[in-house]
């Protein structure tokens, strides 16, 4: 790796406080609540996991360590502004002492809303944006129940706004978690559809870590390693879920989380938030369709890194270009290959896109302006067009 290019700039990276990872790490959820003090809790999850085994343990692990447990659990995929008001007014009402999510990346999302929520009473519309949150929230523990939105260690909450078709966030430190406990066995009970399109989520992720312009030589070895775990584990973790696949991928998508977080996501976000909401495509899979029109896009601006990606996709992949000039179109084709093995959408007109519809993604695009911000290779308006058409 040439660090040069690294030379002249300065890089922060942020964590959660404390990361566990293993299986059967939430066993610890119990004594971690404990440490951090308090006696009531907030139980922030989903109605399909409320009565779950899964639930029961995390439950059981918590009371018996003395803690009195609440609910919220009226939470559905892609969470509204009004869910996310729900979520406030339940945390600002119960006098709780910390907050514990469990779930796919809405229900953790929600718990950060929940741990801001208790201490900063404005309404949550007023902190979409960056840095808008004023005080820290109640300490929180999050476990990801899906291998895919890195949220457990990410300072950001998605909430869909319903009226304007579109995605946005709330971005703060105080976002992060004291504690995450990743355990694969969590992640068990995915559906396969729910696997390939969290798996993809974390596929975008380390992808546009390694397209941004902040990236660094921390995000990208993060990232790198995330894409060939993935590309290893992502489709037998679709077929068969079997044990070493789930543990691989609850792997992949943490350390996805890690590099993106740090480095931020760029123009295949706002390529899958210029149609998600509109078309009623979920997240993970919106972002799979984004990524290779995304990557060819920012190819140029990343050429010193396609060797590395083509490697970590394929460590025989010198065998099947004929040069080096081949390497955007190999790892291109190889993206959507992935697609295909997990009947994932590779054009817009799948998912019931029209041709009348595309200017009006294609000027969207460019509304996400702390995404396009970040992304490594300038973007037009006649960029976003052609990029759109290619992906119809």
């Amino acid at each position: 790796m040439n660090l040069s290019v690294f030379m002249g700039k300065i890089y922060s990276f942020q964590l959660p406080k404390k990361i566990i990872f293993g299986t059967g790490s939430s066993s610890t959820v119990g004594l971690e609540a404990k440490a951090l003090g308090g006696n009531r809790v907030l139980l922030i999850t989903d109605d399909n996991l409320r009565s779950s085994d899964l639930m029961k343990n995390v439950e059981e692990n918590l009371l018996s360590e003395g803690l009195s447990i609440d609910f919220f659990s009226d939470i559905r995929s892609e969470p509204s502004l009004e869910v996310a008001e729900k979520v406030a007014e339940k945390a600002r009402g119960g006098g709780y002492d910390l907050i514990v999510g469990v779930g796919g990346g809405s229900v953790l999302d929600m718990a950060k809303v929940a741990s801001i929520a208790a201490t900063n009473k404005k309404s949550m519309r007023q902190y979409l944006g960056v840095n808008l949150v004023e005080k820290p929230g109640l300490p929180k523990i999050l476990m990801p129940t899906t291998a895919g939105t890195g949220s457990e260690v990410t300072h950001v909450a998605v909430i869909t706004l319903l009226d304007e078709e579109a995605k946005s966030a709330i971005v703060s430190p105080y976002l992060f978690s004291d504690v995450s406990i990743i355990d694969p066995r969590l992640t068990y009970s995915m559906p396969p559809r729910v696997t390939a399109s969290t798996g993809l989520d974390a596929l975008s992720h380390a992808f546009e870590a390694l397209m941004a312009v902040n990236a660094n030589p921390i995000t990208d070895a993060l990232a790198l390693q995330s894409i060939g775990i993935i590309f290893k584990y992502l489709p037998r973790a679709y077929v068969s879920g079997d044990e070493e696949s789930r543990f691989s991928m609850s792997l992949g998508a943490l350390m996805a989380g890690m590099a993106f977080i740090n480095s931020w996501v760029c123009l295949g976000h706002a390529l899958a938030y210029s149609f998600s909401v509109k078309f009623g495509v979920p997240h993970g899979l919106s972002c799979g369709l984004s990524l290779p029109y995304a990557f060819k896009f920012n190819a140029p601006a990343i050429r010193r890194k396609l060797p590395q990606i083509a490697e970590k996709i394929d460590v025989n992949y010198r065998e099947k270009i004929s040069s080096p000039d081949d390497l955007e179109i190999f790892i291109f084709n190889r993206i959507m290959r992935l697609l295909d093995e997990l009947n994932a959408p590779k054009r817009l007109r799948e998912i019931g896109v029209s041709e009348n519809d595309l200017a009006k993604i294609a000027s969207k695009v460019l509304t996400f302006t702390r995404l396009i911000e970040k992304n490594s290779r300038p973007i037009s308006e006649d960029d976003a067009r052609r990029i759109v058409m290619d992906m119809w």
